[in-house]
């Protein structure tokens, strides 16, 4: 029963993340908290870290709005699996793998996963506050 149940639970929880766990503001304040850290902290896949080319690159957001709300509704979903100590990873490693599928940079698809660590941290947290995750 508790291998149906685990996917369905997950199939569930994605459906919730589409309608926006965290409310637009959340999002907002999320997105300039990473803007602000991302810069020199940012691993790139040459192990190297994020740096901007400019100060307008430094100050702009590398990608659009609807790939920054995707990466903030898996980031939910990822938040939701942790809480439950269910994987997570998967979730991330589909998002990234797109992203590069997509013809992201390395700084895109770098700003993508700190978009989905934050609002991970963000509803993992907020939820470990309520209790343990429920069978």
């Amino acid at each position: 029963m508790r291998r149906i149940f685990l996917p369905l639970s997950l199939v569930f929880l994605c459906g919730l993340s589409h309608a926006g766990i965290l409310p637009e503001a959340q999002r907002e304040e999320l997105l300039s908290l990473v803007l602000q850290n991302f810069w020199g902290k940012a691993k790139l896949s040459n192990g190297q870290f994020a740096q901007p080319a400019s100060e307008t690159e430094r100050t702009t957001v590398p990608i659009s709005r609807a790939v920054a709300n995707r990466a903030f509704d898996v980031g939910e979903v990822s938040g939701l699996a942790e809480w439950c100590s269910l994987d997570w990873q998967s979730n991330y490693a589909s998002l990234t793998k797109g992203a590069r599928n997509r013809g992201f940079s390395d700084k895109q698809v770098a700003f993508v996963s700190f978009l989905h660590g934050a609002a991970q941290g963000r509803i993992a947290s907020a939820m470990s506050k309520s209790g343990a995750c429920g069978a």
